[in-house]
């Protein structure tokens, strides 16, 4: 079975399933509400299950950006590395990372006080590269969301002058510059459900998981269907 691990923020997260420490968006409460029976229900077990994987690490801290001086900036070493457990490094990594960055208002290009996205979602899949050189990174660009009951909520698609798409090409363009693997989830406006904009429903963790599933096989990664020949 390949071991793959999970780099992402507060929607990967799930109680009990991630780092000692970390902080964890899914509590007990909060999969209630958000209709989460059981860690099944989030969608990388879903893609794992697809895979026929087994899951390495899930590192997702809630509230986590790829840009940030340190710890738990997901382009930091000490992040990166606890991508591992003691007796196995990942065979695949999936990064689902970024919309912090957009919701915070995270400038895309680096100035002389700071880092921008792009530039830290390129050092952040250096730093991985270097660390886990046998590894398959897949990178996954940002979705759109919905809100359940709320048929004319719209999506913000700027924030402080940072366009969503914008983003989206900025993974796009890096993850093709490090020749890692790209899951254009966003693709034909996918979106997903969420209570809040932001946090997927256990419906949203399956449309999450399907264009996930769906990128996946288009590259290659997934094993035939159980029953096809």
């Amino acid at each position: 079975m390949k071991q793959i691990s999970i780099l992402g923020d507060s929607i990967s997260t799930f109680a009990g399933v991630n780092p000692q420490g970390y902080s964890v968006y899914y509590d007990k409460d909060l999969q209630l509400r958000n209709g989460l029976n059981s860690v099944d229900d989030t969608w990388w077990a879903k893609v794992i299950h697809r895979m026929q994987g087994r899951l390495c690490v899930n590192d997702s801290y809630s509230g986590s950006r790829v840009t940030g001086e340190g710890f738990p900036a997901g382009a930091s070493e000490k992040r990166i590395r606890n991508l591992r457990t003691e007796q196995h490094d990942p065979d695949i990594i999936l990064i689902f990372m970024g919309l912090n960055d957009f919701a915070g208002g995270v400038e895309l290009i680096s100035s002389l006080d700071d880092f921008g996205f792009e530039d830290s979602y390129d050092f952040m899949l250096k730093t991985v590269k270097t660390i886990y050189p046998s590894a398959d990174i897949v990178c996954g660009t940002l979705m759109r969301t919905v809100l359940r009951g709320r048929s004319v909520w719209q999506f913000p698609e700027y924030s402080a002058g940072a366009g969503f798409e914008q983003y989206n090409n900025s993974i796009r363009w890096v993850t093709q510059e490090n020749q890692c693997y790209l899951a254009d989830l966003c693709r034909e406006d996918a979106r997903y459900e969420t209570l809040d904009g932001f946090h997927p429903t256990a419906r949203g963790h399956a449309a999450i998981a399907g264009r996930w599933i769906e990128c996946l096989g288009e590259l290659g990664f997934l094993p035939p269907s159980p029953g096809l020949t």
